[in-house]
This record gives C-alpha cells, structure tokens and sequence, in this order.
C-alpha cells in the first residue's frame, strides 16, 4: 500500500461479534482534486462497460496520491492485464467476453495517457493502446462500430460511427446524426461511453471522432494541433458524413463536451447543416476557464517556462503535475512555452457569435464545477440567439461534476430526451 491509498484495509467490522466482512474496502478518495476527478472520470464509464468499479478501485490503491508516475504506471499495468484476459478469450472464440475486456483496457490505456510523460513517449502509446483495443472490439459489435476518417486537409480525422441498436448490416435507412465533439484531452473512444452508446440504444447514429489537438488526431500528424477556428475541422466531418446514405442530412446535431462545446458552438454559429447543439457545460472564453482552473498567480506568472525547461526539476520546486501540464498544452496547442500558450488561447472565445447560434441549444453544468464556470454557462444562455434549454445538475442528482462523469446514465438521458424533442 502507498503512503496515501484511496483504499484501506479494514480493520473494523459492521458489527462486533462478527467474523464476517463483507466489503474490506474503504472508499477514502486522493486528496488532489484532479486525481480524484479523473478517477470518478474513469469509474463513471462502468455505466455503458468502459471500466468496472471493481478494477479501478483496486489499480487507485497503488497510487501515489499527486505523482502523475504512479498513476500512468499503475493504470498501465491495469489495462495490461486486461487486455490479455480479453485476448485469451477470443482465442477460445468467446468473442461478447473478449469485447467487454478490451473495451476496458482501452479506457485503462486513455487513463494512463492522461498523465503518461509525453517526453519519454509513454502517452503516444498508452494512447495509440487504447485505440487499437477499442477498434478490435468496435469489430465485435452488432452491428458493428464503423472506424471512420473523414478527409480533412491533406489528411483525415479518425472517428467511429456508432448505428443504432438493431440495425441490420446493409441497411441504409437514413437516421438523425450526432456528432460527439470532445474537448483537451479527449479522445473519441470514451465519447463512445458517454455518448455512442446512449444514443445507439435510441435510434440514433452518433458519430465521435478526434480533431485537431486531440490525442488521436496528433497521432496520425503531429502538427495537428489545436486551432481556434474548429468550425473548419468540423465542417469537414459533417461534409464527409452528409454524403452517407444512413445519416440523415436535415437531422444533424453537435455535442460538445468541456472546450469540446466551444469548438461545437463556433460550429453552431457558422454552419446551418446543424440543427441542435448540446453544450456540456457551455464554454464561451477559453482563456478566463483555464485561469480560473489553474489560478491566477500560476496563469499570470511572469516568469516563461518552456517543457524542457522543467525536465528533471525537483518535486519541491514544482509540482510534478504543473511539469505534466507545461508539456502537454504547448504540445497540443502547438506553442513553445507557457507565454505563447497564454497569448494563442486568448483567441479561443466566442464573442458576437453567440448570438448566431440560433438551432436550439441545450445547456448543462454540474452544481458543482466551481464559479467561472457557471458564469460562462450563464453567459451562453443569455447570448444565444435561439431557444435554449437550461439544466443544472446536482449533487443530490449525483451528476455534479464536470460533464457529468459521475452519472452518465441520466445526462444521456437528458441529452438524447432533449435531441428527440428536437428533431425526431
């Protein structure tokens, strides 16, 4: 056990004469915020098979709390093993148990991504991992999960194409479309729990795919990075997908998610083919989010850092996370240091075309994301230029972090519900 597991052994029982314990574990949580969110991020997947709750209690007892090492280390090991259970049962030809294993080995590989040390190019494999286990298993469907690219520039975005529940291969019968777009860190494989799943199970194709910035995307052209006019990549997906017999042209609908809903707005705004947008929670100023996340007195600092500045820098001067951080927005956001990210991200805002969206928009927050963001939720809502549906989830809803990783269930609910009054 670490110095500061999540999970204890149990020395106590329910009562005092009993030899029997039913549940050893003890739920405790890291004492780093973003730990204990990215853990909820990787248990709240379970709902539609991307994680057992089980398995990911387990890997966060061998963590360090606050050592992004540790925690790339640990869910590696976890989707290691994983994934050979999986492989040994399609070699018996059991092929629903081999699915569901790599289905979560591929949520384990994402998660140690997330903090996997891009210099030493841990996270361009853990990333590329969890991408080939989930398209082994989008084969293992029915019907099948299509892997899609869709041509953008001299190259193309990867995506998978997810048809609803019950349609018979060859069918060509055109249905509503939404097209799942993700935010920083993101990847197109987990918007298949949070939204392909969902919406096949009530008759919609759902479309996620990865764009510029994303892991996926920068996997396949490293000069892939973000860009504040998403408009353009993602035009180029409903292009490519409007030429489908099975997507309904007249029913198309973007889902944002985190700065993914930015890139959907600017969409929304500037693209008629999109009939309603879904923004999860609504971001408007890009720049103001990420100060407010990271502090003031960090996003203002006077001081330039450059990633390989901070190589090798002791824990005491700054923190491993802060390191992590450095190197992972000026590798996404193609910048050489922390000066050139906070000049290049002030241009990621909405401004006036807010008022251009004028599709219907549904807006959702958890009560709990914190001031600035429900500021920019507010901000949205009062900008728009069309209907705008207003929900806010709540603790006593389990449902009130960001996106709603803690409760999937009811934001698709929420979600599709919406959509079907929209455009079925």
């Amino acid at each position: 056990m670490t110095d500061h597991p999540v999970l204890k052994e149990s020395s106590a029982v329910s009562f005092e004469d009993s030899d029997i314990v039913r549940s050893a574990i003890r739920v405790e949580g890291f004492r780093d915020d973003e730990f204990n969110y990215q853990l909820i991020r990787a248990l709240g997947v379970a709902d539609y098979g991307g994680s057992t709750v089980g398995e990911c209690l387990a890997v966060a007892a061998e963590i360090t709390d606050g050592s992004p090492e540790s925690w790339a280390l640990a869910f590696e090991r976890l989707a290691e093993r994983v994934e050979a259970r999986g492989r040994e049962c399609l070699e018996t030809g059991r092929r629903v148990s081999g699915r569901d294993h790599l289905l979560r080995a591929s949520t384990y590989f994402r998660t140690a991504e997330y903090y996997g040390d891009g210099t030493s190019g841990r996270s361009v494999r853990t990333g590329a991992r969890s991408q080939a286990c989930f398209a082994e298993a989008a084969g293992l469907f029915a019907p099948p999960v299509e892997l899609v690219e869709a041509p953008f520039g001299d190259g193309s975005l990867p995506g998978y194409l997810i048809r609803p529940v019950g349609t018979v291969i060859g069918d060509q019968t055109p249905a509503p479309t939404l097209i799942g777009v993700g935010g920083f860190d993101s990847s197109a494989e987990e918007l298949f729990f949070h939204l392909g799943a969902p919406g096949a199970e009530r008759g919609w194709n759902v479309f996620v795919f990865d764009g510029p910035g994303q892991p996926g995307a920068m996997r396949l052209d490293p000069d892939l990075c973000f860009r504040p006019d998403y408009e353009v990549p993602i035009a180029a997906v409903i292009d490519h997908l409007c030429l489908r017999p099975d997507v309904d042209a007249g029913r198309i609908a973007l889902a944002g998610q985190s700065f993914g809903s930015y890139f959907a707005s600017r969409s929304a705004a500037t693209d008629p083919r999109v009939r309603a947008l879904v923004a999860n929670p609504p971001v408007v100023d890009m720049s103001r989010y990420m100060e407010a996340w990271v502090g003031t007195e960090v996003f203002r600092m006077s001081r330039d850092v450059r990633p390989q500045d901070v190589i090798g820098v002791p824990e005491d001067l700054m923190p491993r996370q802060m390191q992590w951080g450095i190197d992972a927005i000026c590798s996404r956001f193609g910048v050489p240091s922390f000066h050139a990210w906070r000049e290049a991200i002030a241009a990621y805002r909405l401004d006036g075309l807010s008022a251009s969206i004028h599709c219907p928009s549904l807006a959702m927050i958890g009560d709990r994301e914190g001031a600035e963001p429900r500021a920019q939720f507010d901000t949205f809502v009062s900008g728009v230029g069309g209907p705008v549906t207003q929900v806010v989830f709540t603790a006593e809803d389990g449902a009130s972090t960001h996106c709603q990783a803690d409760n999937i269930r009811l934001s698709a609910q929420v979600t599709f519900d919406w959509l079907d009054d929209q455009l079925q």
